[in-house]
């Protein structure tokens, strides 16, 4: 089972998904974009998001079953906000290795800045496009809220009947 943590910035993906993949006992992925951008010395420019979908769909590819701390659709909706476009290939890669179930994170932790976030004041607009292009999947998926890890953590597991 593919499960995918998705939302906006400072919404706590990393750390319940670090959390879900420990108490389900399977391969956790880090998110690649930060690493990635952490490393650059200039600003990231369209090249870098795309080696940044090239690395998630080898992941996506490799792993049929792990939790991963974002994934496509997070990279399309960057693309799309920062550059105008996405490749086709990206939605294409989506389909081809689906995720099973997603857990889209609301922006209702407090934001906490790092040097790569950069979207303190439009979390909720990143999030209804996130909720937009997860409806569209088809795929089972559930809105996380709360304002603590355990809380999040305990309507994941219940999400997926554990």
């Amino acid at each position: 089972m593919r499960i995918a943590f998705i939302g906006p910035e400072s919404c706590g993906k990393s750390t319940l998904s670090q959390l879900v993949a420990e108490r389900l006992q399977m391969p956790y992925i880090a998110e690649y974009a930060r690493t990635y951008v952490e490393r650059l010395t200039r600003p990231y420019v369209y090249r870098d998001v795309v080696a940044i979908a090239h690395r998630q769909i080898e992941e996506l590819r490799a792993y049929p079953d792990a939790v991963f701390d974002t994934e496509l659709i997070i990279t399309q909706v960057w693309m799309q906000r920062c550059y105008g476009r996405s490749p086709w290939w990206v939605e294409r890669a989506r389909r081809q290795y689906p995720i099973d179930y997603y857990f889209l994170c609301a922006p209702d932790l407090p934001w906490q800045a790092d040097k790569t976030r950069e979207n303190p004041d439009c979390r909720d607009e990143l999030f209804r496009q996130y909720l937009h292009r997860v409806m569209k999947t088809g795929v089972p998926f559930y809105v996380v809220r709360g304002t603590n890890k355990e809380e999040r953590l305990a309507q994941v597991l219940v999400a997926l009947g554990r």
